[in-house]
């Protein structure tokens, strides 16, 4: 039986650089990955979709599973509290347990993760995303962030509603937890998060300055170097990643995070991120801690609305002063 030819990436609609910001269409959010701990950006999210909406922003970029809570947070309507709430379940309750991670799975061929139930069932079938609505031209843009194998650099590609499965499914393939490789059109991509974990640089470069940072460690946090045994374990058959992971990846990591705490000039960013280090890890999937972790989220995320309406409404009395009668 002849071999399936795959789409090239043409045929895919794929770009590899975000959009270069146009005169007053600055503003972008920037969702960062990190596992399980991605249930605080989906909480976060689920606030804003009631109180900040995606029309508010001029592109969306989303790292890892930052980028599957961005997909429900671009596609489902403003203030849309049922369907809001029901896309929540998704880390509440459809990936606790063992259902979507494993250790048992490394025995035989499966992997830790199932990448299978995450996208196909829950995001293609059970929560489906609105995928139509990525290719209406009122939809915010997002963009997910993707790490090519064989040219060791991050990608950001435009989610369509043809590629938006394959493309959750290549920014989600964590390294050890999943076989590390998902294919795009002919091109094999990895998590994003490797090689570019919180793309302000790239974003800030594309020319937006009005930025929004949605973090899931607090903002303070920096990571340290990768160990040589866990660097290998992440990319056993590719030498060139395994030593960017060793080599490199904290210091773009932390060097990001030293951006969003001091933008340069002409640069703003807000940062939403939890009040101390989550209570879990990456692979952390007990539905009390994740519940927790949700709510914590969704307060955040209120919080940093509150706060952006006050400095709305500063500006305008700060606008309409000189107008006022004395």
């Amino acid at each position: 039986m002849p071999r399936r030819k795959r789409k090239s990436q043409e045929q895919f609609g794929q770009t590899s650089g975000l959009p270069r910001a146009r005169k007053r269409k600055n503003r972008a959010l920037i969702v960062e990955g990190g596992g399980m701990r991605g249930a605080f950006a989906g909480g976060v999210l689920a606030a804003m979709n009631r109180w900040y909406p995606s029309r508010r922003f001029d592109i969306v970029v989303g790292v890892s599973a930052g980028s599957c809570s961005a997909a429900y947070y671009v596609t489902e309507t403003p203030n849309d509290l049922e369907a809001t709430l029901k896309n929540l379940n998704v880390w509440r309750y459809e990936l606790t347990g063992r259902k979507f991670l494993s250790r048992r799975r490394l025995i035989g061929k499966k992997t830790v993760m199932d990448q299978s139930y995450l996208v196909d069932e829950l995001f293609g079938s059970r929560y489906p995303l609105k995928r139509e609505r990525l290719d209406h031209p009122k939809t915010t843009p997002l963009y997910v962030v993707v790490s090519n194998l064989a040219s060791g650099k991050p990608e950001y590609i435009k989610a369509t509603a043809e590629n938006a499965l394959p493309l959750l499914k290549a920014a989600t393939a964590l390294p050890i937890a999943t076989k590390g490789r998902s294919y795009l059109g002919d091109e094999v991509y990895t998590d994003g998060a490797v090689t570019d974990p919180i793309p302000v640089e790239a974003v800030i470069e594309a020319g937006y300055t009005d930025i929004t940072v949605v973090l899931n460690h607090p903002r303070s946090y920096i990571t340290g170097r990768t160990g040589r045994f866990l660097s290998f374990l992440s990319f056993p058959y590719n030498r060139s990643m395994a030593k960017f992971v060793r080599h490199e990846y904290h210091l773009k990591y932390n060097r990001a995070k030293e951006v969003i705490n001091h933008p340069p000039s002409g640069v703003k960013i807000r940062i939403v991120d939890p009040p101390m280090s989550l209570p879990m890890k990456i692979v952390t999937t007990n539905e009390q801690v994740l519940n927790q972790v949700v709510d914590m989220g969704l307060e955040a995320g209120r919080n940093a609305f509150e706060k952006m309406q006050k400095e709305k409404r500063r500006f305008w009395a700060w606008l309409s002063g000189p107008f006022r009668k004395k």
